[in-house]
This record gives C-alpha cells, sequence and structure tokens, in this order.
C-alpha cells in the first residue's frame, strides 16, 4: 500500500504566500492585467503603483486608476481578501468539500458571510467554461454509478 503524498500546496506554502490583504491584492492585480501594461486612459505601456486607501492601482504616467477587483466576485466585499483567497484555498484542495460551518470555523466570519462566499466559489468553480470532465487519468473512490436506462420502477424503488 502506497504512502500518501503530502500536498501540493500546504496550508503553510498558502500563508508563505498570502500574508495579508495586499499580497492577494497584487495577485489579481498581476493575473487580470499584469504590474506593466497599456494604460486605457493615455494608452501608454506604464506600470502601475499600488494606492494605500483604496483597492486599486495608479499609472505611472497619468495616474489613472485601475481596480483589479471590479468585476469579480471580491468586488465592494468587506470580508478581507486574504479569507476570500482561505476560503478558495480550502474548497479546492478539501477531499470531501467544506461546509458553511466549516467556513465560518475556519474564516472567523458570521455563518451568513461563510455560506454566502461558499456559494459564490461554488458557483464559479461550476461555471468554469473550459472544464471537460473525466478526462485523462481519472481515479475514483468507491461509487454507486445508474446509468439511464436503469429506471426506478426495475429497481424497486
Amino acid at each position: 500500500m502506497s504512502k500518501s503524498k503530502s500536498p501540493l500546496f500546504s496550508v503553510r506554502d498558502f500563508f508563505t504566500r498570502f500574508p495579508d490583504d495586499d499580497a492577494c491584492l497584487n495577485h489579481i492585480m498581476e493575473v487580470r492585467f499584469g504590474m506593466k501594461h497599456p494604460c486605457r486612459k493615455c494608452l501608454n505601456v506604464a506600470t502601475f503603483h499600488r494606492l494605500s486607501k483604496v483597492r486599486a492601482f495608479a499609472c505611472s504616467h497619468c495616474g489613472d486608476h485601475v481596480h483589479p477587483t471590479a468585476g469579480t466576485v471580491f468586488e465592494d466585499t468587506r470580508t478581507p481578501l486574504q479569507s476570500w483567497f482561505y476560503a478558495i484555498y480550502l474548497l479546492v484542495t478539501t477531499r470531501h468539500g467544506v461546509s458553511g460551518k466549516e467556513l465560518q470555523r475556519q474564516l472567523g466570519v458570521t455563518y451568513k458571510t461563510a455560506y454566502r462566499m461558499g456559494m459564490k466559489i461554488r458557483e464559479l468553480i461550476g461555471s468554469l467554461q473550459d472544464f471537460d470532465m473525466l478526462q485523462g487519468h481519472v481515479e475514483m473512490d468507491e461509487a454507486y454509478v445508474l446509468s439511464s436506462r436503469h429506471t426506478r420502477s426495475r429497481r424497486g424503488w
């Protein structure tokens, strides 16, 4: 029997990579736009610098603001970005899923907030257009699969 491998991205690795909200915001900016890209206002390829009071970056040429969380689940949230990132980490790495109560305990937020975060994240995961289910190497635990040709009346249900 083989021993289970340690996860590729442990909790310690998570908190090293995302120690605070600024690291999370920088990651969102880097993934969505890049720290150096053409400004939508002045059209110069510019470096963008973090503003201190808001979740935004400013163009080094003209000062136009870019809000990396706009149009995402993080837009207008009062919950810290690190909590969102950790909730995503838990939902992606946990084998049997994470309940709203478990998110509440892990994140230190109200049940209503934890439930909403979990539902939003699950909705995003489920809406991925590029995800092709069951391709390549697939491993499954024990499961009961019922095909469409079996009906309830034939099984006695």
